[in-house]
């Protein structure tokens, strides 16, 4: 009798548990569509959001948009007919011909791919860290948050831009073999994506700590929820406001990061292609042909502020403050 009574307790705190996920679901329904209503009001966001896209399919489908291989030059000399190394902008290349004879348009659509990788490979990074040990540390708190607090600070005071031209100094001098399998992109994606996370470790405890002082957690946790099923099912939904918020930030920083590391010499200008590196190496011929910085610079200029506009609209949608 016993045990039919404790059994019958344990399917009712179970029933209860589905029912709560239930209604967390048509409450997350209802709030993404006033999210997506909020969105399509924005029209600087939807803007935005449109040139962020076109960025992507030229991304994912570059090679359709190329008049010939970023890598392929034009030695002649008859720039009469829009050939030859610095050629102006004409109808053959139609952002011109930089000094060491490439298309710039080609260059152009084929950096473009650069620039998503680094800003999304990047990102991804720092999120899967950041969030893990923001999780963590602000569910069981308590030495575990102490200890991760500390390491957050070790990273945050490191000068990212300093070890990140040591680093690279030391793979293209061969004095390491860890990174030796590495190309320069990808170890700057990965410097890139270890110490961004430490600042959105931060943001996460601090918002899981709230919401686990919630008397709902409380309620679940009483009801015999693992911890497990807290932190992933009744925690990590409410605090993605301020993730995705951030996860914006974060692409426009690493864009603007690689940009301006190949900007001081540091990218590959043999095996990559970027507008970091095409800014760079207009920088010869300045005066004379000052559209191969612009162009490269209006670029990374305007998919920046598009992603941070978007990142915005995001951020106003999801206030609870604001009503429709």
């Amino acid at each position: 009798m016993a045990s039919q009574t404790k059994t019958h307790e344990v399917t009712k705190d179970q029933i209860i548990i589905d029912v709560e996920d239930k209604v967390a679901e048509i409450k997350g329904i209802n709030q993404w569509s006033i999210i997506i209503s909020r969105i399509r009001n924005n029209k600087a966001a939807v803007i935005a959001l449109y040139y962020v896209m076109l960025n992507l399919l030229i991304a994912f489908f570059y090679p359709l948009f190329l008049s010939e291989t970023p890598v392929s030059t034009d030695p002649g000399k008859n720039r009469r007919f829009g050939g030859g190394v610095n050629a102006f902008p004409n109808l053959k290349y139609p952002a011109g011909v930089n000094i060491q004879g490439y298309d710039l348009y080609s260059r152009m659509v084929a950096g473009t791919e650069t620039s998503i990788i680094v800003g999304v490979v990047a990102t991804l990074i720092s999120l899967v860290i950041g969030v893990i040990v923001g999780l963590l540390a602000g569910y069981y708190q308590g030495k575990l948050e102490e200890i991760a607090m500390r390491i957050t600070d070790l990273f945050l005071a490191v000068p990212f831009l300093i070890i990140a031209l040591i680093m690279i100094r030391m793979v293209n001098g061969g004095q390491t073999e860890i990174f030796e399998d590495f190309t320069q992109l990808q170890i700057i994606i990965l410097l890139l994506g270890v110490f961004g996370w430490a600042g959105l470790a931060r943001l996460v405890t601090a918002n899981v700590k709230q919401v686990s002082a919630l008397e709902y957690i409380d309620a679940v946790r009483i009801m015999g929820a693992s911890d497990k099923r807290i932190i992933v099912v009744h925690i990590l939904p409410n605090v993605l406001a301020p993730i995705i918020v951030i996860t914006s930030i974060f692409i426009a920083g690493a864009i603007l990061s690689e940009a301006a590391l190949a900007f001081l010499g540091f990218g590959d200008p043999v095996n990559t292609v970027s507008w970091g590196i095409e800014v760079s190496q207009a920088q010869d011929s300045l005066q004379l042909n000052p559209e191969q910085a612009l162009i490269p610079g209006f670029a990374i200029f305007f998919l920046v502020l598009a992603v941070n506009i978007f990142g915005d609209a995001i951020r106003d949608a999801l206030d609870p403050r604001l009503k429709d």
